[in-house]
């Protein structure tokens, strides 16, 4: 497993020890109690917006209930193809509001992203043997550091790649590329009739003692044994797993047991991400 990943979240939170100590105790009692009353597998409620910028293939945006706003565009343009090249189909843009561009939160959210989705999405933009798709995914994120944005990104990114559509090709396969410019033509990137080829998600897990919890709060990851963020496609087949800095790093490590239980549970709970995904892209 990788080193811990630093980011600026993963400062001091506002709570007291004392404080702390009381959240940290809720949490380890079975059934655990966590300060929002949901149960560990619970996510936040969140806001969803599809195809909100009218100059993209496609868009979303998402809102957290603590303000944590996420938004997505994405373009494609053709080039020739490059042999091995698939990986280098997909360029990805993060910005974080009031940070750098060599923030390390930036840093790890954009390698996060590409190692998630471009393999898989590589392979779904040839046109014809000489030419494929470049897809650029440029992300906005306008969160305050109150939680860490992974997941709250990687369901913004999957949102709009749902919604994505690229012109119809209209010539040959050994031709150069001719599209339809009637835009009611155009071809969804990821059809709703193919759930099971859609990207994959990432969703961030913390655990205090033996008991583990999605979508954590700044104030739970700061009294967590150990947080990850698990990378999980439809089927449930982990494809990455990052580890994060928490409020308790280096007070021992972390049961292997418990990061078992971990991947188990996010091919559970990833599947009715999926499920709530699919929803809204259906919704529109």
């Amino acid at each position: 497993m990788a080193p811990p990943q630093a980011t600026n979240l993963t400062a001091t939170t506002p709570l007291s020890p004392a404080e702390l100590s009381y959240l940290r105790t809720s949490l380890l009692l079975s059934p655990p109690i966590r300060p929002d009353a949901r149960s560990p597998t619970t996510f936040r409620p969140l806001t969803a917006e599809l195809d909100i910028l009218p100059s993209t293939h496609g868009s979303s945006r998402i809102v957290w209930p603590d303000g944590g706003e996420c938004i997505v565009g994405i373009k494609a343009e053709v080039e020739k193809a490059v042999v091995d090249g698939q990986n280098k189909r997909v360029e990805v843009s993060v910005e974080v509001a009031g940070q750098r561009d060599d923030d390390p939160l930036a840093v790890f959210l954009t390698q996060s992203v590409l190692d998630t989705i471009a393999p898989r999405l590589g392979e779904r933009l040839n046109i014809g043997e000489r030419w494929n798709w470049k897809v650029y995914i440029d992300i906005l994120l306008l969160t305050p550091p109150i939680s860490h944005p992974s997941t709250l990104l990687s369901l913004g990114v999957n949102l709009a790649l749902r919604c994505t559509k690229l012109p119809l090709l209209i010539s040959a396969a050994e031709e150069d590329p001719l599209f339809s410019d009637d835009w009611d033509l155009a071809k969804p990137l990821y059809p709703s009739n193919t759930p099971s080829e859609v990207p994959a998600i990432s969703l961030l897990v913390a655990s205090v003692g033996e008991n583990v919890f999605f979508d954590p709060t700044r104030e739970e990851m700061s009294v967590a044994d150990c947080v990850l963020v698990v990378s999980v496609d439809y089927d449930g087949k982990v494809i990455a797993l990052r580890t994060l800095e928490s409020g308790s790093v280096g007070e021992g490590g972390v049961n292997r047991k418990v990061v078992a239980r971990i991947v188990s549970q996010c091919a559970e709970v990833g599947r009715e991400v999926f499920e709530g995904l699919e929803a809204i892209a259906k919704a529109g």
